[in-house]
This record gives structure tokens, sequence and C-alpha cells, in this order.
């Protein structure tokens, strides 16, 4: 039974990492032409003090690598300073503690083979971290948002590559730079 078990639960894993999606939102008719340079401006933490592993410092410097690799890989340009940039990155990460729980139904869907198979429990539950990120595009002369992307990530690998994965993700969809 506990052959059974291991190829369900990474079954599961993979079908919960291939599930997870951002939805972005942007306003209608927006030109992106003008928006060639951009900064990358200190995030929101939504994760408790006491359950945090990183500092915001650490996640700032973290978040905008990721940020600055992505965008430039798109044609944008990368600037430190806030007032000549030509729009804003904002982000707002998190993580918090998901149980998932179910029943396998009667036997777990397996005949029991001894008398002591009928008595095993045919429930499950586990427990995960989960993140949520939310990217955010604002016009810097006019404080606009013009583009947006939020999602959840689940938290299974390093956390460096998580957020790689994660800002990837959300990113995605942001239009190439046409020059």
């Amino acid at each position: 039974m506990k052959k059974c078990i291991l190829p369900a639960f990474l079954l599961l894993t993979a079908l919960s990492a291939a599930a997870q999606s951002f939805k972005i939102v942007t306003p209608p008719n927006v030109n992106f032409a003008p928006y060639e340079s951009f900064v990358v401006m200190k995030g929101e933490i939504m994760t408790p003090k006491d359950e945090r592993r990183v500092s915001e410092d650490t996640l700032l410097a973290q978040m905008k690598r990721a940020i600055v690799a992505e965008l430039e890989a798109k044609g944008y340009k990368h600037l430190d300073d806030s007032l000549a940039a030509r729009f804003r990155v904002d982000y707002v990460a998190g993580t918090f503690q998901v149980t998932q729980s179910g029943n396998v139904g009667p036997l777990g869907e397996t005949p029991a083979s001894t008398g002591a198979d009928v008595d095993q429990s045919r429930s499950w539950s586990r427990d995960m971290k989960e993140g949520i990120l939310e990217i955010t595009m604002n016009d810097t002369r006019t404080g606009k948002e013009f583009w947006k992307s939020s999602g959840t990530v689940m938290m299974q690998m390093s956390d460096n590559k998580t957020l790689d994965a994660a800002v990837y993700k959300a990113l995605k969809k942001f239009p190439k730079r046409k020059r």
C-alpha cells in the first residue's frame, strides 16, 4: 500500500504545480511604447513576522534580481533612479501554511490482503506552504497602474528557485519592448 501512496503523492504534487497560474490585469488601450525604463521599488511582505525566513531587504534584493533579469530580457532598461525611470515595479509577496486532506474511500481503493489491512486509516492530510505574489507596473509620471499580475505558487523548491519561477510566471505575458 505504501508503494501506491508515493506515486500518487508525486502525481498530486506535479498536478498542483502545473495548475498554478497568474491572473493578468491590463486596462484597455494601454500604449506600452513610452515605457522604456523601470525601477524596482521595495515591496510589502504579507507573511507574519514570526514566520518570515528572510528580511525585507533580502527579499528586495532577490525580487530586484529576478524582475530585472526578466524585464531586461524583454528589452526594458533598469534604472536605480525613480525620477528618471518611466515606470515603477511594485510587489506584494508572502507565504502561508496550507493543509490538504481527503479520504481515499473504502479500503483505500485497494483490496485488503490481510485482516489487518481492513482496519487501516482511509484518510490523509499534508501540510505545505503556499506563496502569493502580486507585481504591479505604475507610470512614474501619472502614478496610474497599467499592468498587474497576481497568483499563487507552491513552495516546494528552494526559496530562490521558487521566487525566480514565480517572477518568471508573473511576468511571462508582460509585452516585449518594441524598438
